[in-house]
């Protein structure tokens, strides 16, 4: 039996491995084979390795299931508080730190500015995540399995491919934050590359384990660094200043660009978010795991990206050796600043806590290389048949070997790369929750569906509306790869202002009902 962890009963075997579908060859030119010399056998050598590789999987206890459905007679007594934990846990790190740290630093808002900001901008982008978790225990099926409702079968795999060179992106961006302050504390002597396998190599084993590792991970992580941070907090608060709040069109492009930040930081997790709520009783109330994925969402990232601010406003700080550490390290020298003066027990106290916030990353980079392995089954019936542990690790691998071969010069590239990606994911999220309520409010779906593409929608609604609403996100967006003329011509600054999330959703949401009506009365589906 399983515990309130989220992991497998013992009868809860793969359904690939239950499937003879999933087990058997498509067809003869896909099968690898070679003949015993001594009797003549004809040896399927795909199927062996996959045999050899489940039991290898049993024997260490990692999850065997992957991108299938989880039957209801799989599913187990999970407590929805576990989805608090996981979503907690995971933002309680320092990536969400510098998130919050943006605000004075890149945006130039005050204190009450940035705080209001953090406050009302997750206060709604909570809610999209939160509304998709409930997919997992309703549905049974992992959150890139859900698009095929609305994309249909070849979208969705584009959007799978989408799904893991983003995951694999922030997997670098995450490592390298933790990276540097890692690398800060020992000064300099302990080497980089060595920082960058330290914190992956612990997110890689952690979620190549799966689901009922990955609960336990974050049941327990979020301690220790909630703990720190509020040292951290205990000994910045006399230095943090108190910035005034800006005015005029400037103020107001300055508040939307962070704004589209967070609200971005917090929709990201869309993609992920039903994937640790498969096992749970399908059930279990609605509002129950609503809440608590929202909780988990807002609380982690709330109070970590108010700190993030207050760090922020000590680059304006009179006291020159901020600005010195900041010059120096960035973000992870104000941090150490803030320790220094108190002597050698504090700051060494401090290098501690630095070195502990520095690993925090790891949970966070945890949720995207599990879900890696998931969109990876997605793109063919050959992927499926691999294990998922089979393609996180190879995911881990990739993302660790770009962190080590980039891990000077790569973080900053990443980070203005993967802003722009996220801007598909507003008209991506807008599609599947119309979709849903919509059409689908009772979860009536046809879940015997889900991996067949003649029941499956064509997608043509909702490729049209996701690609037309991307465009114009990109038209209204201010980053520093691209600023969209609707965003200049607004103005508020050189930058213009950013308002595309918002547009993005209007225009999704008014061109996809009446496609998919459309789509619907043509087709039947």
């Amino acid at each position: 039996m399983a515990d309130q962890t989220g992991a497998p009963l013992s009868k809860a075997t793969s359904s690939a491995a239950s499937d003879p579908k999933m087990k058997q060859p498509v067809d003869s030119q896909q099968v690898q084979v070679k003949t015993e010399p001594q009797t003549g056998e004809v040896v399927d050598i795909e199927a062996g390795f996959l045999t050899k590789t489940r039991i290898w999987i049993q024997k260490v206890g990692a999850e065997e299931s992957g991108i299938e459905r989880i039957p209801e007679d799989a599913r187990i007594k999970q407590s929805p508080w576990s989805l608090f934990l996981v979503f907690f846990s995971a933002n309680c790190c320092t990536a969400t730190l510098a998130l919050g740290y943006l605000g004075p630093a890149a945006f130039g808002l005050g204190w009450w500015d940035s705080f209001l900001c953090i406050l009302f901008f997750n206060l709604l982008g909570s809610l999209f995540p939160a509304a998709v978790a409930r997919f997992g225990n309703r549905t049974g099926l992992r959150t890139m399995a859900v698009p095929r409702y609305s994309f249909g079968w070849w979208p969705t795999k584009v959007l799978a491919v989408l799904n893991i060179i983003t995951q694999i992106g922030w997997g670098i961006v995450n490592d390298l934050s933790g990276t540097s302050i890692l690398y800060d504390v020992g000064d300099g002597k302990l080497p980089s590359a060595v920082c960058v396998v330290i914190i992956g190599l612990i997110a890689i084993i952690v979620a190549a384990l799966g689901y009922k590792y990955i609960h336990i991970y974050e049941r327990y992580s979020w301690i220790f660094m909630c703990i720190c941070f509020a040292i951290l907090a205990g000994f910045g608060a006399k230095e943090f200043v108190n910035l005034p709040m800006g005015t005029g069109q400037t103020e107001l492009s300055a508040v939307l660009g962070f704004g589209t930040v967070i609200f971005g930081f917090e929709i990201a997790w869309v993609p992920i978010a039903a994937d640790y709520n498969a096992y749970m009783e399908e059930h279990t109330s609605d509002w129950a795991v609503f809440g608590c994925a929202y909780g988990g969402l807002f609380v982690g990232q709330f109070f970590i990206e108010i700190l993030g601010a207050a760090v922020g406003t000590l680059i304006l700080s009179p006291d020159v050796r901020f600005q010195e550490a900041y010059d120096r390290a960035g973000m992870g020298g104000l941090m150490g600043a803030i320790f220094a003066g108190h002597g050698d027990g504090v700051r060494g106290l401090g290098k501690l806590v630095e070195a502990i916030l520095s690993l925090s990353t790891a949970a966070v980079i945890v949720c995207g290389i599990y879900s890696i392995g998931l969109s990876a089954q997605l793109i063919s019936e050959k992927a499926l048949r691999v294990p998922r542990i089979i393609w996180s690790l190879l995911g881990g691998t990739i993302f660790l070997v770009c962190a080590i071969a980039g891990r000077d010069h790569l973080e900053a590239v990443m980070t203005n790369f993967l802003n722009m990606c996220a801007y598909y994911l507003t008209p991506f999220t807008t599609v599947i929750l119309v979709e849903h309520f919509v059409w689908h409010r009772g979860w009536d779906y046809n879940l015997e569906a889900w991996n067949d593409r003649n029941q499956l929608p064509f997608g043509i609604a909702a490729s049209i509306s996701a690609i037309i609403g991307t465009v114009i996100a990109l038209m209204c967006m201010s980053q520093t790869w691209w600023i969209g003329p609707i965003a200049l011509a607004i103005g508020g600054s050189e930058a213009g202002t950013d308002i595309s999330w918002m547009l993005a959703l209007g225009v999704t949401t008014v061109l996809y009902i009446p496609l998919r009506y459309w789509e619907l009365r043509k087709w039947g589906r």
